[in-house]
Order: structure tokens, then C-alpha cells, then sequence
């Protein structure tokens, strides 16, 4: 360690050997100099230092004293006079964010309401906030949470709704289909039946012709022989009733009509047809004639 020096007035002395004139000055080594001593006051005479009486010494220890235990007084009522339902509840803890919310609101009124001894109402103030930190870290992951299933369920939906147009789509599809296969089975029907229709239509026509063609006894001779066949007259009316409709039709006049229609209004309710003569035959002849 580095010496230090400083230099140190000495004051004069008696004697012959003794300077009036000016003070001596000598340089001395020391280690450390504590504090810088002024030379006015190291030369200021004894009777200039001002003295406090002893009497004031016990009155300021008193007062100090008493302002101790006061504070002290004020501290403890503090500290045990807090409200311990508060540190309950702070115990307790809180899940929601708003309840977290007011316990930090109320800590950090306790703390700024406390001016001395307040180690507790900063403690409390502290676990106030972390436990909003929490709830606020808590809400946040149920929002994260509530948001992904919200998606999900979104996106199921969707799809539900995706599968059901699809379905919807391919039904509307296949009943087109169905639809038209059903006309084109009907239009097929129809032609059938026009062309069969049309064939009967035509041997119709050509068995009129052919009546037409017949002489009105050939005719009705037609009409009896129908009623007397047994298998049309056991099919009743309607045996015959298309044959008539074709005699009727082929009839040249009204009269001939006429007799048809009677003809056929006798056979059907029971008449019978009246025998027709045999055809005359030619007289034998003799050697004689």
C-alpha cells in the first residue's frame, strides 16, 4: 500500500530556539488520512467552542424515546390490526379473471393506504397479482380452447352440410333419371299401343271392306250364324257385339242398319233365327218328258 504524506503545521514553542516570525512546517507519513482537519478550526482557541448544557441531554433522549414507541405502537396496530378475511380470501385464491381482477384492485388500495410496517400489504399485493397473472394465463388457454372447438365444430358443420348437399345432389340426380327412364318407358308404351291400335284399326278396316262387299242377306245371315255359334253365346252380348258394329258399319243405308240392329236386339233375347228354305232342286226327269 502507497504511503501517503501530508504536511503538518506546528504550532511555535518556547525558548530560545523558537520562531516568532512564521510557523514551521514538516511533512509526516501516515496511511490514511480520515478526514481533512481545517486549519482554522485546529487553531481555534478553546473559548470559542460552543457547549450544549448537560441539562437538555436527558430531555432529548425522552422525546426520541417516546417518538420510538409511538412508531412502534403505530407499526404493531398495523400489522395486527389488518384484515385477516382479506388474506383468507387471498388464500383461497380465485379461477375467474374478474374476481383476480378485484383482489389486486383492493391489494394494491391496502398497500397504498399503508405508510409504515407494510411488508404484509406488499406480500399480499404480490400474491394478488400472480394470481391474475394466472387466471389471465387460465382465460387465455379456454379462450385458445373454446376458439379450436368452435373451428371444430365449424368445420364439422360444414362438412354435414357439404355431405348433405352432395346427397341432395346425387337424390335429385337419380330422380331425374328415374323421371326421365319413366318418360322414355311411357313414350315407348305409347308408340307400342299407337302401332297396335293402328293394326287393329286396319284389319277393322278390311273386314268392313269385306262386308261392304257382301249382299244385305249375307249379312244378316253373318249375324245369325254368330249367335248360334255356343261359344259366343255363352260370352252374352259382347259375343257378337263387335261383329255387329262391323255389319253395321258396312251396311249401305239406313234401312239395312236398321234391320240389323232389330235382328240382333231378337237373337239376343232369345229369338230364333227362322230356317231358311232349302234351295229348290231341278224335278227329276223321266224317259217320258
Amino acid at each position: 500500500m502507497r504511503e501517503r504524506t501530508a504536511l503538518v503545521k506546528l504550532e511555535p514553542e518556547a525558548g530560545p530556539r523558537a520562531e516568532p516570525a512564521a510557523a514551521r512546517w514538516r511533512r509526516t507519513r501516515t496511511l490514511r488520512v480520515p478526514a481533512a482537519v481545517e486549519p482554522r478550526a485546529a487553531l481555534a482557541p478553546r473559548s470559542a467552542v460552543v457547549r450544549a448544557p448537560r441539562a437538555a441531554g436527558p430531555l432529548v433522549r425522552g422525546a426520541a424515546g417516546a417518538l420510538l414507541v409511538a412508531l412502534a405502537g403505530l407499526a404493531a396496530s398495523g400489522w395486527f390490526g389488518s384484515d385477516d378475511s382479506f388474506t383468507e380470501r387471498l388464500g383461497q385464491g380465485c379461477e375467474q379473471l374478474e374476481p383476480c381482477r378485484q383482489l389486486e384492485a383492493e391489494a394494491a388500495r391496502r398497500e397504498q393506504s399503508c405508510w409504515l410496517g407494510c411488508g404484509r400489504e406488499l406480500s399480499d399485493h404480490r400474491m394478488a397479482r400472480l394470481l391474475r397473472y394466472r387466471a389471465e394465463e387460465r382465460s387465455a388457454v379456454r379462450e385458445h380452447y373454446r376458439q379450436r372447438d368452435d373451428a371444430e365444430r365449424s368445420e364439422q358443420q360444414n362438412e354435414r352440410e357439404q355431405k348433405l348437399a352432395d346427397w341432395q345432389r346425387e337424390q335429385a340426380a337419380h330422380s331425374a333419371e328415374a323421371e326421365r327412364e319413366q318418360r322414355e318407358r311411357l313414350e315407348l308404351e305409347r308408340l307400342r299401343q299407337d302401332r297396335i291400335d293402328q293394326r287393329v284399326q286396319a284389319e277393322r278396316q278390311r273386314r268392313i271392306s269385306y262386308l261392304a262387299l257382301l249382299a244385305p242377306a249375307a249379312r244378316a245371315e253373318r249375324l245369325e250364324q254368330c249367335h248360334a255359334e255356343p261359344e259366343r253365346a255363352a260370352a252374352g252380348p259382347a259375343g257378337c257385339e263387335a261383329l255387329v258394329l262391323d255389319l253395321v258399319e258396312a251396311a249401305t243405308d239406313g234401312a239395312e242398319k236398321r234391320k240389323l240392329a232389330e235382328l240382333n236386339e231378337k237373337l239376343l233375347h232369345g229369338g230364333v233365327p227362322a230356317p231358311r228354305a232349302a234351295a229348290a232342286k231341278p224335278p227329276a226327269s223321266t224317259p217320258n218328258s
